[in-house]
């Protein structure tokens, strides 16, 4: 069976773990491992990323300040994204 694709929010925060999909989250975990080409090494692997974060160098921060709450926290979320896009 094809693994479900991961989800970093899953579990959230205080739920109760379910077996089914704690199972397809390390089957899917197990499938991005299994895809890893045969004798790459941990050392090739960081070369073949380093500089990916630059893919998110064209894209500015919002930095505004909303007068509305709610807008404000989508705001600081998305300049947050930005800048773990960038791994700096």
């Amino acid at each position: 069976s094809t693994a479900m694709p991961f989800d970093l929010t899953y579990p959230p925060q205080d739920a109760e773990i379910e077996s089914a999909p704690l199972r397809d989250q390390f089957n899917s975990l197990k499938a991005l491992i299994d895809a890893i080409p045969p004798g790459v090494t941990p050392v090739q692997l960081d070369l073949a990323i380093e500089g990916t974060s630059n893919n998110s160098d064209g894209v500015a921060k919002l930095d505004m300040v909303a007068s509305d709450s709610d807008v404000q926290t989508i705001a600081d979320k998305v300049d947050e994204l930005i800048e773990a896009l960038r791994r700096n």
